[in-house]
């Protein structure tokens, strides 16, 4: 009788310290979410957190991607040129018009402060947005 309590005290010892180990993830991604503020923005277990960075490495924005809902949020100031802002408009009007997307730019004044893409369905839609706003934004932010 000792041997098999003693083999599950050993099993539930390792389980506590496993669990108490997950524990400690989970409350960490928590205070990530509470400390930055993006409770509200990621809803579910589908959810991805990407950012972009400039030349020299710095990240200017931060991409979260639920779907269907894809969220640009931009660190710092990022002030838009009328050619920056056309550009940006004709790169997600042609995806637009090819994939059924809805979006929204969000600016503060000449300020670029957000871009809320709706209907992106997959990763190729998801991949070809990044990388054309990671090449504008790389130009705007030299």
């Amino acid at each position: 009788m000792s041997t098999n309590t003693d083999e599950l005290k050993k099993f539930l010892e390792a389980k506590i310290a496993e669990l108490k180990k997950e524990l400690e993830y989970y409350e960490y991604l928590y205070s990530i979410l509470e400390a930055e503020g993006y409770k509200s923005i990621i809803k579910g277990n589908k959810g991805t957190a990407d950012v972009i960075k400039n030349s020299r490495g710095e990240i200017i924005a931060e991409i979260y991607y639920t779907p269907p809902l894809m969220r640009i949020l931009f660190r710092g100031k990022i002030l838009m040129k009328k050619t920056y802002s056309n550009v940006i408009n004709r790169m997600l009007e042609i995806e637009k018009n090819r994939s059924k997307i809805e979006y929204e730019v969000s600016l503060d004044k000449d300020e670029l402060r957000e871009i809320i893409i709706n209907n992106v369905k997959d990763e190729l839609t998801y991949n070809k947005i990044k990388a054309g706003l990671q090449s504008i934004l790389e130009r705007i932010s030299l």
